[in-house]
């Protein structure tokens, strides 16, 4: 009758610990319930009339590692490891165990554990392994079983279940010492990824599940009223995600929060002294040097959620009022023009991470001089998350990029840097064709058809001479096809025989000088009329040059689909140059432009044609 009385709720509350009473279960005003504390699977948002949770949604996330055939050479080595060093923290003696909290655990190491709090950092796991052992002198954790899954590339993870067995001997989170011994039962699922500072493999993240109201009860605490226990629950993941970091997360830190206060200065000596021999490359130009400095630290995903240690590893190569322009959107809180490393870390480098985790960049070209520098860039990932409300695929992506840098002569850091990405071709790999199918190859981008290095030029190795005739030969080509164009195909003494030009989604590959004129400049010159240029950067080295800048003309004619509107556009380019210095004419050239932004000024928003074919889809699937 008593357990009719209780009722299933209650016990799956209190699972196997004896609570007293059943009456206490049945009160109105519980111990759960004077403490704002709501139990039961009714939380999780539901449809209306449904009594479920549809876990489901989950499944659109990568819950398997996502590299292909990635190397898995830590795997058969992990649960050793995981086990090992799980007794250097707490079972083998405290001569060696900050050491061993040191080597083994991330210094942005978060721990999600019972009641649903959270703590961050070194100091705070040393702190509460102190406290622990404090309370408990002879706990010992007994691994039942562990195992590993992942591989080197995206991270392992772990999970071990054990047993906790000790003596409450010193004053503990619920109260004082009660001398009774106890013994139960949990599981430690943990994310470890190897650090690339120290090459360790570390735990940069756990999640913890024990028994602790078997334990709370087993010290003798019969009224949880008495015991001290905390206030706070946990609470599900929102829009339907798994715990972060995941895959590739390579940071202990949540994306887009801010550390506690104790891990706000760890930002290690190693990655300091690794920042400044960055910038102490004789060879390279100052801007070029500041550049590679700074990139090595973003595609290594140093420090990648946190913001703290992040601006500060990038504090050497940037003035503190930097301007950060991407591309334009419609959402202000996304890429668009930011001024400071928080506004470019909140707007830009946290959505593109959350979207391509761990993504590889290939820089095919990389040029620079004293106070100008550029590269262009592709970069492979599976995209796991929205990108600027572009549905994510959960299959790989190629995302090709171009960044252009002026360097402050004063301060001798980088003021500006213009970047851009192919969004339209992002769009497209979801599903959406935005632009109208162009004649020519798209999506598709090679590197330099030369033996220069990659990313071409090296600078040891560039003859000086050749970057004042490599600027005179794109700037006669920039003179004829931008500037004075007359609808003539010319490319004798300009462009090479055998030119290639690498042109955007939307407009293609150009194999020949017939094609580039036919299915590029002629129908841009025919659509824009009374156009002029502005250049922001013009930077050579070696037979390379990159131009940046806007081509400004009024909107007379079709152009990718889009009647006159006879507006004035500016349409934003970069472009890339390789020149062929036996003739001095352009080999191949890579370009990208801000499409949206200059259909945006002819009154089309492009990410409204995204929103809209999603919702057709999500209608024609429901009418079926």
């Amino acid at each position: 009758e008593r357990g009719a009385e209780m009722g299933i709720h209650c016990l799956l509350l209190l699972g196997a610990v004896a609570m007293g009473p059943a009456s206490t279960c049945a009160e109105p005003q519980s111990f759960f319930e004077r403490r704002g504390w709501r139990f039961g699977y009714g939380e999780v948002p539901q449809r209306a009339g449904d009594n479920f949770t549809d876990n489901t949604c989950l499944l659109n996330r990568p819950l398997q590692p996502p590299t292909i055939d990635a190397p898995q050479t830590f795997l058969d080595e992990c649960p050793s490891w995981v086990i090992r060093t799980t007794d250097e923290v707490w079972n083998l003696g405290p001569q060696n165990r900050n050491q061993s909290i040191e080597r083994y655990f991330h210094p942005n190491f978060t721990s999600h554990y019972s009641f649903g709090r959270s703590y961050t950092g070194i100091p705070a796991l040393k702190e509460t392994v102190a406290r622990t052992i404090q309370a408990f002198p002879d706990l010992r954790i007994y691994v039942t079983d562990c195992f590993c899954v992942g591989n080197d590339v995206d991270g392992y993870k772990t999970v071990m279940p054990d047993v906790l067995m000790g003596t409450n001997t010193g004053p503990s989170a619920y109260g004082p010492p009660t001398g009774k011994s106890f013994a139960y039962g949990g599981i430690a699922v943990t994310y470890v990824n190897k650090n690339p500072v120290t090459k360790e493999w570390q735990y940069v993240a756990e999640w913890i599940q024990h028994d602790e109201l078997s334990l709370v009860a087993q010290l003798g605490f019969d009224d949880l009223n008495k015991a001290n226990l905390p206030q706070t629950h946990a609470q599900r993941n929102p829009s339907c995600d798994v715990n972060r970091p995941s895959w590739g997360g390579g940071e202990g830190e949540q994306p887009g929060t801010t550390t506690t206060t104790t891990t706000k200065s760890l930002l290690q000596k190693e990655e300091r002294d690794s920042v400044r021999s960055m910038m102490r490359d004789d060879d390279l130009p100052l801007a070029k040097a500041l550049v590679k400095g700074m990139d090595s630290l973003i595609s290594n995903h140093v420090n990648c959620w946190d913001y703290d240690a992040w601006s500060a590893a990038m504090e050497p190569f940037w003035d503190a009022d930097l301007i950060y322009d991407t591309n334009w959107t419609p959402y202000p809180d996304i890429l668009g023009n930011s001024t400071g490393l928080r506004h470019w870390f909140d707007r830009e480098h946290i959505p593109f991470n959350m979207a391509f985790r761990n993504c590889t960049f290939s820089q095919i070209i990389f040029a620079g001089e004293e106070l100008t520098a550029t590269t262009t860039t592709y970069g492979l990932a599976y995209w796991q998350a929205d990108f600027v409300h572009i549905p994510h695929t959960n299959k790989p992506a190629t995302i090709r990029i171009f960044d252009f840098y002026k360097i402050d002569p004063e301060t001798r850091k980088i003021a500006y840097n213009w970047m851009l990405l192919d969004i339209p071709f992002l769009m497209l790999q979801a599903g959406y064709r935005v632009l109208p199918k162009p004649v020519l190859r798209e999506g598709w981008v090679q590197p330099p058809r030369a033996m220069d290095g990659i990313p071409a030029p090296v600078s040891s190795l560039v003859d000086k001479k050749d970057a004042a005739l490599a600027r005179k030969a794109v700037y006669k080509v920039m003179l004829n096809d931008w500037m004075n164009y007359t609808g003539e195909e010319k490319c004798k003494g300009l462009w090479s025989r055998d030119m290639v030009w690498y042109g955007p989604v939307g407009i293609g590959m150009a194999t020949t000088c017939k094609e580039y004129h036919e299915h590029f400049l002629r129908p841009l010159h025919s659509a824009f009329k009374q156009s002029t240029l502005e250049i922001d950067v013009f930077t050579c080295e070696g037979p390379y040059c990159g131009v940046h800048g806007r081509f400004y003309g009024q909107h007379v004619g079709e152009w990718l689909g889009e009647k006159p509107t006879h507006k004035w556009i500016n349409l934003r380019f970069g472009m890339h140059y390789h020149v062929d210095m036996r003739t001095h004419e352009v080999y191949e050239s890579w370009a990208l432009f801000d499409i949206p932004d200059a259909f945006n000024q002819m009154g089309v928003n492009l990410y409204d044609r995204v929103q809209d074919d999603m919702h057709a889809h999500a209608h024609t699937h429901t009418a079926n």
